[in-house]
């Protein structure tokens, strides 16, 4: 009876060391996924105002590079997230159809551009809050009329702005808009590129024509010249 017990005790006491072990062992966790990059999410440019031309709408045989939003003249224009103004002049790489334009570099190698200011309230190297005055609406380089014209960059490759804004832009659109967006262009259009060669080729070319025509002038006087002495 007396071994009997001892084998339970020992049995007891064996099987009480292995269940602390277990406790002892940490469980094994599922590594978490990793943590995706969230998108930003920009504020409106304005308070106000319709959008007026949709990124990628059919503008002829191009798209559109950007979102439009038809406001008067001098409406406040405000950055869409923090960031620092890494451009602020007339026209952009060298092409003055932007007109008086800002460019604020964001996070993540994002930009947004603000043409057709009227004026411009910042300057290069300025940083900037979301919502901070950046400018006013006006309809400076190449507009039909007062506006503001928004772009986006990823990494320098032009995109929709409207995949970072909060607000639903077709409610307030323009009838006309909406037509232009469903018969739009699906292909991206053509990141802006500095125009800095092509003033001084179009100089040059200027250069010859306005050298050929004393030349021109030369030649007709020397026929004239010519005749008379066959006359006399």
């Amino acid at each position: 009876m007396a071994k009997i017990t001892n084998f339970l005790l020992l049995a007891l006491l064996a099987a009480a060391h292995c269940v602390q072990q277990a406790a002892a062992m940490p469980e094994p966790l599922d590594a978490p996924p990793p943590e995706q990059p969230k998108e930003q999410q920009w504020r409106l440019p304005l308070d106000s105002g319709r959008v007026s031309s949709f990124f990628g709408a059919a503008r002829g045989r191009r798209a559109h590079g950007g979102i439009d939003f038809s406001v008067p003249h001098n409406t406040p224009v405000m950055a869409t997230n923090d960031g620092t103004v890494v451009a602020s002049s007339m026209g952009y790489k060298g092409d003055r159809k932007y007109g008086n334009v800002v460019v604020i570099e964001h996070e993540g190698g994002l930009r947004s551009l603000y043409a057709h200011l009227n004026k411009r309230h910042v300057n290069v190297g300025d940083t900037v809050a979301a919502g901070e005055l950046i400018g006013l609406s006006g309809a400076t380089g190449r507009s039909t009329g007062p506006h503001l014209h928004l772009e986006a960059y990823q990494d320098g490759m032009r995109i929709d702005p409207n995949r970072f804004l909060l607000a639903n832009l077709e409610d307030g659109a323009l009838p006309s808009a909406m037509r232009a967006k469903r018969t739009g262009v699906e292909e991206v259009p053509p990141t802006p590129r500095s125009k800095a060669g092509a003033g001084k080729k179009s100089k040059g070319k200027a250069t010859r024509v306005a050298s050929a025509k004393p030349a021109k002038k030369k030649t007709q006087l020397a026929q004239k010249s010519g005749k008379s002495r066959k006359r006399a």
